[in-house]
Formats: C-alpha cells, structure tokens, sequence
C-alpha cells in the first residue's frame, strides 16, 4: 500500500473500533475511581450513625441507671447520671437528625454516568444520517 493513498475502510473501521474500546475503558476506570470514592462516603456515614447510635444506647443505659439510683433512695448520686444520660441522649439525637440535613446529594455514582451519556450523545451525533433541510422547487414546463 502506498502511503500517499488514503486509507482504506477496513483501517479507518479498526481505528474507530479501537478508539470506541480506548473510550470505554477509559469510563471503565473512571468509574471503578468513582465507585471506590462513592463507597468510603458511604462508609464514613455509616460510621457516624454507629457512632451516634452508640451514644444513644450509652445515655439511655446511663438515664436508666440513674433513675434506678434515684429510686433506691440515692439522688445525690442518681440525678448527674441521669442528667448525664439524658445528655447523651439530646446531643447524639440531634446528631441523628442534622447529619442527614447535610447538603451531601451524593447519588452513587452521578459523574460516570453524566460522562457516558455525554459520550453516547457524542457518538450518536457522529454516526447520525445527515439531515437534509433543502426543499426542491417544482419545475416549470
């Protein structure tokens, strides 16, 4: 083959075909990142709410303990512990309920699919049959 020639269609169909796979790899690991930052976010947050949790069912165990105390006739002990329970209780409550106020709006996995589409619309406009918008004028005979 001459190197001067143009290149036939069977080069020019493995070059989009190669190019097409170098794409979807691409997508491929930027999804794979993607996915692995989605998931420690996620994981972050269940720690939170494991951590909040906990300190719910300490101040309640604490609260319980106290009042337990306060009926065996021992306030001056009983009552900082249900003052402490109680505490525990209000702070990690409201814990639970901002944490999820959160402007996060993290949806698994939005970046890669907003690439994707934009690279599908891309290739669709590409490979596209040309429109023709041109109206023939009728002939005079």
């Amino acid at each position: 083959m001459n190197p001067s020639s143009p290149p036939g269609i069977a080069a020019l169909a493995r070059e989009a075909a190669t190019g097409l796979a170098h794409l979807l790899g691409q997508h491929v690991k930027v999804a794979q990142l993607e996915l692995t930052a989605d998931l420690h976010a996620m994981g972050r947050r269940a720690y939170l709410f494991a951590v909040l949790a906990t300190l719910i069912a300490l101040g309640y165990g604490l609260a319980m303990a106290g009042l337990a105390v306060v009926i065996g006739g021992y306030p001056a002990v009983g009552y900082p512990l249900v003052i402490i329970g109680l505490a525990h209780m209000a702070g990690a409550g409201i814990g639970l309920l901002v944490a999820p106020l959160r402007p996060r709006g993290s949806h698994l996995m939005d970046d890669s699919q907003a690439a994707m589409n934009s690279s599908l619309a891309v290739l669709d406009k590409a490979t596209a049959p040309p429109v023709t918008t041109s109206v023939e004028k009728p002939r005079a005979t």
